[in-house]
């Protein structure tokens, strides 16, 4: 007697639910449980399959070649980035404007968002671009080199941002980065390495910061702790997830206005 009760009461909440997160069930599905199963049955690593995709496709040399196979899989079968083509867009119209001479992306992932940067640079310019996992920095670096940049145009750097950020006055000697891409974990990610890029004294007046993936519930409190913060200038960009039309999402652009002997 109780199982059609039961089920006249969660068939409507399983329905309604479906309906409101069935872009993020589709997403799960697509880009995280079937790249989780292929990589258990094949051992291969979603960027490494994403990087044999390029070596066969792409025109070698050509940064746009690169990028647009790699838009190209991520569409078809795989999201191996979290920027795409619209935030790309909107990644590279930052960086051309604010004509970095040096440049850090804290996340490479398979290289995508890398590309788009240092293609842009000037040739006295450089970019670090940091990873956690040495067997996906790797897979990185190739894609980067693929795409025709060269060793001089960036570094791939291997480790957290809490090892990494601290060397960065002594090895590689950077005195300050004019540009920064945040594209690594999400919210209290994103301010504990703004403020760790302050404390080492790595921003100077006018450095522009860049944060990926602003719209969801988790960066709350970093949108809330910049918008707030009189030391920032900071701009919302619009645009939707990578390669999904009709889910809205959003970049963070800030710009840093304290001069580096002021105190707090």
């Amino acid at each position: 007697m109780w199982l059609p009760v039961l089920a006249a009461v969660l068939v409507p909440v399983c329905t309604a639910l479906a309906n409101r997160y069935h872009h993020r069930l589709i997403r799960f599905y697509r880009h995280r449980f079937l790249g989780w199963l292929r990589t258990c049955l094949t051992g291969i690593s979603p960027e490494e399959r994403a990087f044999r995709y390029v070596l066969t496709n792409s025109t070698h040399g050509k940064p746009e070649s690169v990028l647009n196979t790699l838009d190209e899989w991520c569409g078809k079968y795989e999201c191996v980035t979290s920027t795409g083509p619209e935030k790309g867009q909107i990644l590279e119209s930052v960086v051309q404007r604010t004509c970095p001479v040096k440049a850090l992306e804290l996340g490479t992932n398979c290289g995508y968002s890398a590309i788009r940067i240092a293609r842009h640079l000037q040739p006295e310019a450089k970019l670090y671009t940091l990873e956690q996992d040495p067997k996906t920095a790797e897979v990185a670096e190739e894609m980067i080199l693929v795409a025709g940049l060269k060793h001089s145009q960036f570094q791939v750097v291997t480790g957290s941002p809490t090892e990494v950020i601290p060397q960065f006055k002594t090895s590689p000697r950077v005195e300050t980065f004019d540009f920064v891409f945040l594209n690594q974990g999400q919210g209290a990610d994103y301010l504990r390495n703004l403020c760790l890029l302050e404390k080492e004294g790595l921003l100077s007046k006018g450095s522009v910061i860049l944060a990926n993936n602003v719209t969801h519930s988790e960066a709350a409190g970093f949108l809330s702790s910049v918008r707030s913060d009189p030391h920032y200038r900071t701009t919302f960009h619009p645009c939707t997830a990578p390669y999904e039309k009709d889910v809205a999402d959003g970049m963070e652009e800030l710009v840093f206005l304290k001069d580096n002997g002021e105190r707090n």
